[in-house]
């Protein structure tokens, strides 16, 4: 994975240009010095602000060139200092805020930073050897030392004016040519840029060793380490690679969307583009790299795919229909896995899908159910693999569990009386829109015969003037109708916020006769709002219970649900009397 990422990244980047373009200062307090010549030049980096003068430019590379590796391969044994070489001392303000104790401290840590880059350990100046670098000039060390201590008073000051938090950054950077930096970047990096150099071999004069970028064997965590072969390392790069994929890293860590925001997903497309960056796919089919990122002390890939022939289009459109024919619902055509994923995520997750894709341990809230969140870990990969991968398989293979399952819930809790103008109407819309998008066996059709039973009750209902009793003739109409009248059921509660987690019992049941005597309890409950001479409600009752189901068990859900989500025949007809 690593090395296929690298050659697409080697393809694009101009030695360093690309990385550091890409690179973003931290939050603090940063000093471009000149010694006794002239006074610091102070500038104070801050979130969400844009800087783009020279002082910035210079000191935005030279920071770039003065990072660790990690916290565990500081310079300093004692991790007071965070720099990598003799041009750059970073601390945290804390460093020098803790009066005559902490001064003490720091000058300690300034001498000690020092001192280990005045004398190299053995195994780090033997791996330096090969590549040809000077060695440690003392005369500038112990100079560039003597005038950061002289500072003190100085930086104290500073950080007083500037208010700093104790945590904030410090960093002071001595104006001294950009190839010097990279230099002693070098210098440092080499011996440390591996994961752990006993895994180090040489061959051909060449150093190979493991990768410290996403890859770990310490002595914590020695998952990868191959136990049953002669090679204890799963794969080994030269210094190079391990270089250019650091760097790689650091880029890809610091990807920003067009508002600032991290960017912890996308794609890398193979080929030629005028600008390289983790984007999104387009309609034109593409190969491409997917990957995923997990934010932390450094970045990680956690998931990574190849993708070849890769479209966001999908094909052909899935049609987005409004079977329940709700007034505030727009038709529309589908055209690319984005549009429905955004639907998805709003209408049936209320848009907590997408922000938790990769949350290892989602948590109920208002907006999402202890049980919405058990379906979200159940399918979510099954979701996010359609979506941002185009695996379609698993995804058709849910959609029909998934979306009944969400539906239920959403429907226990929802208050809203116009159950027609809420997420749950709109959400059986997609759900029906999907399901005949998949072709999913016996219910594919079911939209399109939403509207003829529609038809048949409004026919029944309104359009026939005579006294005749209405009956229902199907299974499909007698889920239908009782979910018609189910909803004028719920509609005579007196509660301020009742929910329809009162008709529970009802879509809980799993045999027809419970079913019919669950609608009766309700029936009864709201006896006393019910008018003797209501036709239309007595007539649709009546056709209810005297129906005979052809199986005992509950099959109707969705029509059920339709019946309850979709504008109810019952009221139409008291608007059109002046009820």
């Amino acid at each position: 994975m690593i090395l296929d990422l690298l050659a697409v990244y080697r393809n694009n980047a101009d030695g360093d240009r690309l990385v550091i373009d890409n690179y973003q200062l931290k939050e603090g307090l940063y000093f471009k010095l000149y010694g006794s010549q002239q006074e610091p030049e102070v500038l104070r980096i801050e979130k969400k602000m844009a800087y783009s003068d020279e002082r910035w430019e210079f000191l935005r590379t030279a920071d770039f060139y003065s990072q660790l590796v990690d916290m565990n391969k500081p310079v300093d044994p004692k991790k007071q200092i965070h720099s990598n070489n003799m041009y750059a001392v970073a601390f945290k303000a804390a460093g020098l805020t803790g009066g005559a104790k902490a001064v003490a401290t720091f000058r300690d840590s300034v001498v000690r930073y020092y001192q280990t880059l005045r004398s190299p350990k053995k195994e780090d100046a033997a791996m330096l050897a090969d590549y040809l670098l000077p060695p440690p000039d003392v005369q500038v060390i112990e100079s560039n030392q003597d005038y950061v201590l002289s500072l003190i008073d100085y930086l104290q000051q500073q950080i007083a004016e500037h208010n700093l938090k104790d945590t904030t950054y410090v960093k002071l950077y001595f104006a001294v040519p950009l190839p010097d930096y990279i230099r002693e970047s070098k210098r440092y990096l080499i011996p440390k840029i591996f994961n752990k150099n006993d895994y180090n071999v040489t061959v051909e004069g060449t150093t190979y060793g493991l990768s410290n970028s996403n890859m770990g064997m310490n002595a914590k965590k020695p998952f990868l380490e191959h136990k049953t072969t002669a090679f204890r390392a799963p794969f080994r790069v030269g210094v190079d690679d391990a270089l250019a994929t650091r760097n790689m890293f650091i880029w890809l860590d610091g990807q920003q969307d067009e508002a600032g925001k991290p960017i912890t997903d996308g794609y890398l497309p193979i080929g030629s583009s005028r600008v390289f960056a983790l984007v999104k796919t387009g309609e034109k089919r593409q190969d491409a790299h997917y990957l995923h990122l997990a934010k932390g002390m450094q970045p990680v890939i956690d998931e990574y795919d190849f993708l070849p022939g890769l479209t966001q289009e999908i094909m052909p459109v899935l049609k987005l229909e409004n079977f329940l024919r709700l007034e505030n619902f727009e038709p529309a055509n589908i055209h690319n896995r984005a549009q429905l994923e955004l639907l998805v995520d709003d209408l049936l997750f209320n848009k907590n899908l997408i922000r938790n894709y990769f949350n290892p341990a989602p948590k109920p809230s208002d907006w999402l159910s202890a049980f919405q969140v058990n379906l979200l870990l159940r399918y979510r990969e099954a979701l996010r693999n359609y979506f941002r991968k185009g695996e379609q398989k698993d995804f058709a293979a849910c959609v029909d569990g998934l979306s009944q399952s969400m539906l239920k819930e959403m429907l226990h809790r929802e208050s809203y009386s116009r159950l027609e103008d809420t997420k749950v109407a709109k959400a059986l819309n997609l759900r029906l829109s999907l399901l005949k998008y998949f072709n999913i066996k016996e219910k594919a059709d079911m939209g399109d015969r939403l509207k003829s039973l529609a038809e048949g009750l409004k026919e029944k209902l309104i359009t026939d003037k005579t006294d005749s009793l209405v009956t229902c003739e199907s299974d499909q109409e007698f889920y239908y109708y009782a979910g018609q009248l189910v909803r004028y059921l719920v509609a005579q509660s007196q509660a301020q916020n009742p929910t329809y987690a009162m008709i529970d019992h009802i879509t809980d049941a799993r045999d027809v006769n419970k079913f019919k005597q669950e609608i009766l309890r309700l029936e009864k409950k709201y006896t006393h709002a019910l008018h003797l001479k209501n036709t239309r409600y007595n007539k649709l009752l009546a056709a209810v219970m005297g129906y005979g189901c052809v199986t005992d068990k509950v099959t109707g859900f969705d029509l059920f649900l339709a019946g309850v989500a979709s504008p109810n025949i019952i009221y139409f007809m008291e608007k059109e009397e002046g009820k």
